[in-house]
């Protein structure tokens, strides 16, 4: 009778530790992403033009575009973005005398890019036909629009080039409303405005 006892109390405690389930700790672990904006402009040359006119025929036909008369710059950017142009002042004024003012549509450009990024792909070069597709103003114009999702990138992705011409008949052929710089009869001077290049997030 007592091993038939110790027989049942054995059993008992067996099932007891069959049913019995161990004590779960849980912890919290929290985890965030900071992403900061990245919206980046560098010019990388040409961030001082200076076309000199010496010569009867540049004053009949202007001064096309050279390296001498390019402007690069890059993006970096974590975003889509667009890029604009506008110069400070819809003339350029003499530096010798105020009162000398040349109309800024004498100047025009057209933008290509250098980058590993493509023109339609990642985004759209609004003047991107040469000689000339624009002339400066100083209104804004969009020259690089973003929108297509696939512009974020590193400056080595997204290097763009300005080329710019003075009085051309590329020029005149866009609009250019001044006609050739002899026929304006300007005066010696230097002349002188500011083009801004500005990045926005698109």
């Amino acid at each position: 009778m007592k091993k038939l006892g110790l027989s049942f109390i054995a059993i008992f405690l067996g099932m007891g530790l069959a049913f019995s389930q161990p004590v779960s700790n849980m912890g919290i672990i929290p985890i965030g992403v900071t992403l900061n904006s990245i919206l980046r402009l560098n010019i990388v040359s040409g961030g001082n033009i200076e076309f000199v006119v010496n010569t009867i025929d540049q004053y009949n036909i202007g001064i096309a575009n050279s390296a001498l008369y390019t402007t690069t710059f890059t993006v970096a950017s974590s975003v889509d973005f667009d890029v604009a142009l506008y110069s400070d002042n819809a003339n350029l004024v003499g530096t010798n005398d105020a009162a000398n003012i040349m109309p800024v549509d004498n100047i025009g450009y057209w933008i290509t890019e250098s980058g590993t990024y493509a023109n339609l792909t990642n985004w759209t070069l609004i003047s991107s036909a040469a000689p000339v597709a624009d002339l400066l103003t100083n209104g804004t114009v969009t020259i690089v629009a973003g929108g297509l999702g696939l512009g974020a990138g590193s400056s080595t992705q997204n290097e763009f080039n300005i080329h710019w011409e003075l009085a051309t008949a590329a020029v005149t052929a866009a609009g250019g409303t001044s006609g050739t710089l002899l026929s304006q009869d300007l005066q010696s001077d230097r002349y002188v405005v500011n083009a801004f290049v500005v990045l926005s997030a698109n």
